[in-house]
């Protein structure tokens, strides 16, 4: 861990990960911005992913285990905003930018599953990256403190990863 970011290596096999390609590659409720397809994780999908629920539970365990300090926080937000993301060779996330923002302003954490291997990954604004690798999955806060972009894939590959935001609930801030 460094600097409040959680890696976890082979968190999903790559069954798995090609299963969660394979189901979402062609999904009809995708849609595509800057050559970037995107299908929102449906309530529904995880019928088919059971496996996921597990594993999430398991990354927010550890990384409340290892910062002790969002504890005061753990009963007011849930991850309800699940999505894949398949960039086409040549595309990648090239903007700085943080998760929370004014469109996501309940963000608190980020979280990353990576589906496919490759020699780029996730690089943050001081320098920090972490490679994308079939399995892997990152937590990061969702704050400015956080800022990153994806780099572009020397290999011009396809490439796949599920990400989710843990968010603050109206529903349960305040009880």
């Amino acid at each position: 861990m460094n600097n409040f970011i959680l890696i976890k290596d082979n968190i999903l096999n790559k069954n798995e990960c090609e299963s969660i390609i394979d189901y979402f590659k062609n999904k009809t409720n995708s849609k595509t911005m800057n050559g970037i397809n995107y299908a929102l994780f449906l309530e529904e999908d995880y019928i088919n992913f059971i496996f996921l629920k597990d594993r999430v539970t398991l990354l927010f365990d550890e990384y409340l285990k290892a910062y002790p300090q969002l504890n005061f926080v753990k009963d007011k937000w849930l991850l309800n905003e699940f999505r894949f993301k398949h960039f086409k060779p040549n595309n990648y996330f090239k903007n700085w930018h943080s998760e929370h923002s004014i469109e996501g302003n309940k963000r608190l954490l980020c979280l990353q599953f990576y589906l496919s291997d490759h020699n780029c990954g996730t690089e943050f604004y001081d320098g920090y990256t972490v490679l994308s690798k079939t399995g892997r999955a990152m937590m990061f806060p969702a704050y400015f403190t956080h800022t990153h972009r994806g780099q572009l894939c020397p290999e011009y590959k396809d490439r796949y990863i599920l990400g989710g935001y843990a968010n603050f609930s109206d529903d349960i801030i305040g009880t």
